[in-house]
């Protein structure tokens, strides 16, 4: 691997041949501690994610990989796309973004940043080029993905509740 996280980093649209790779990540304890709390199959992975792959669905959903080895989930939607989320949130307009490093060997090693900046820059914002504001979300104790959040520039907005969750809400204009 690269010393550099950012050197080799890129981006591909999420494909059903990744569903068997997402069940894997999603299954491990970094992962099912913040993005998948409940057991999922490969079933309920393809069930889920599945409708994603459509074109008119309103969320991006993308494949990190560096040298072209997969080791992340990313995906991005503009707020008014999804109300409840907006509600939610407090917020109106926008993108939001979500995120996981899947490769347990890939976590602490500065791949969260470049993964994050790489992708408002580079897919999000151009993916949805008239919105100004991007905003991530992440429960209080994710302690690893906050720091990671305002290493790359977001800054805290407001604490929210989701599904009896405590959030932390995060903006970073264009």
């Amino acid at each position: 691997m690269a010393t550099d996280p950012s050197d080799g980093l890129t981006f591909r649209p999420m494909a059903a041949a990744d569903f068997p790779m997402m069940t894997r990540w999603l299954a491990t304890p970094h992962v099912e501690a913040f993005y998948q709390p409940a057991p999922i199959n490969l079933d309920g992975v393809t069930e889920r994610y599945g409708p994603r792959l459509d074109e008119a669905w309103p969320t991006r959903c993308h494949i990190a990989l560096s040298h072209g080895r997969p080791f992340g989930y990313l995906q991005c939607y503009r707020n008014a796309d999804w109300p409840d989320w907006s509600e939610t949130t407090g917020v109106e307009g926008g993108l939001s973004i979500d995120l996981y490093i899947g490769q347990a060997d890939f976590v602490g090693r500065g791949f969260g940043r470049a993964m994050l900046a790489g992708y408002v820059r580079d897919v999000a914002f151009a993916r949805f080029a008239d919105e100004r504001l991007c905003y991530i979300a992440h429960a209080v104790d994710n302690a690893p993905a906050l720091a990671c959040s305002q290493a790359v520039g977001f800054r805290f907005v407001r604490t929210f509740d989701e599904g009896g969750v405590a959030m932390r809400l995060f903006v970073i204009e264009r």
